[in-house]
This record gives structure tokens, sequence and C-alpha cells, in this order.
């Protein structure tokens, strides 16, 4: 019997105080790694998103100055607009830029407006004359043509700017 009383001692198992400590201290460190997981998931999918904006802006303005740089003439800016430009180039192609529902566009020759970068919410021209202070006041006397470009996305804008004097002025 002694022995039986003693095997029974050993073999008593956890009290139910021992399990719900063990379940908070469990619980609390779950709470901890997922507040730590949710930050870094936020932190990955924002910079991925501020990334990939970068590109759009990059890629937009890029684009736009390279076809401003082969304007004809100073004659040949049919629109210049605070938000829009049509303008034609050395081949004789007419080409023009806008912003219009979030999106900096541009189309060729009358053609469909293509996409060029979404989730812009500015998108600005500045036309300056040779002294690259003064604002132009016509197209006759555009020499440069300062770009910029907004996008914003969770919150975060950043801008793109860019300055051109086209080629054959």
């Amino acid at each position: 019997m002694a022995r039986r009383a003693r095997i029974a001692l050993c073999a008593r198992g956890f009290t139910l105080l021992e399990v719900v400590i063990t379940l908070v201290i469990a619980g609390v460190l779950a709470t901890i790694g997922a507040t730590l997981m949710s930050g870094g998931f936020r932190s990955y999918f924002l910079g991925r998103e501020l990334a990939q904006d970068a590109a759009q802006g990059t890629l937009a303005l890029e684009r736009m100055t390279r076809d401003l740089r082969s304007a004809r003439s100073a004659a040949d800016f049919t629109t210049i607009g605070a938000s829009t430009i049509t303008f034609v180039d050395v081949d004789g192609n007419t080409i023009s830029y806008a912003l219009s529902a979030g999106s900096v566009t541009r189309s060729q020759n009358g053609g469909t407006a293509q996409p060029l970068a979404a989730n812009v919410s500015s998108l600005a021209f500045t036309y300056l004359q040779n002294d690259g202070q003064t604002t132009a006041a016509s197209s006759a006397t555009v020499w440069y043509i300062a770009v910029a470009v907004t996008v914003t996305s969770q919150n975060v804008g950043t801008t793109f700017r860019g300055t051109v004097k086209p080629a054959s002025f």
C-alpha cells in the first residue's frame, strides 16, 4: 500500500492554476508576436507600394521629358496649360499630355490617350523664358519647360521634377 501511495503522489499531473498560468503566458507571447509581425507586414506592403509609385512617377517623367526635348519649335506648342500640354515633335507627330482621372495620359496624333502613371494627384507644367526664371506669357516665348508629377499612395506623396530645353530651340 505504501508503494501505491508513493506512485500516486508522483503521477499527480498539473493543477488547474498551472494550466491557467501557462495559457495566460502563451496568450501574452502570441499577442506580442502578432503585433510585431503585423507591423512588419504593414511596412513591407507600404514599401512595395511606394516603390511601385516611384517607378511609375519616374517612367512618366522620363517619357514626358524625352518627348518635350523633341519639340519642333516654340510656335508648335498648341496648348500650354497648367496641367496639359500639346505640341508637334520633329517627326510631325502631335503629342498631348494631360492629367485625367488620377492618371497621366499621353496621346499621339489625336489617338486614344494611353495612361503612363496611376495614382497621380497632380501634374504641373511651368513654361519659362530664356532666362530660366521668368514665366513665359505665350508659346512663342517658351524656352524651358518644367514638369512636376506628384504620385500619392497610402497618404504619402512623392513629387518628381524635371526641366527640359527642347533640342531645336
